[in-house]
């Protein structure tokens, strides 16, 4: 996994809300930003956004993450 190319999306994802904004952004499709921030999870050991079909909103662990 490339750390820095996850928290990238994690960090324009949570900005804007929305992974499809927030990839876009990034420069990069949603499904790739989806698939890193997966991966980022994965790898911190816990859930980064409560996603909803038109939202993805920080949890407090994707909070407490954010600052770092």
């Amino acid at each position: 996994m490339d750390v820095v190319a996850a928290c990238r999306a994690f960090v324009h994802v949570s900005e804007r809300g929305s992974f499809t904004v927030g990839a876009a952004a990034a420069r990069m499709s949603q499904s790739v930003a989806s698939r890193r921030v997966a991966a980022l999870e994965k790898h911190l050991g816990g859930q980064l956004f409560d996603r909803t079909p038109r939202r993805a909103v920080l949890t407090r662990f994707g909070r407490d993450v954010l600052p770092a």
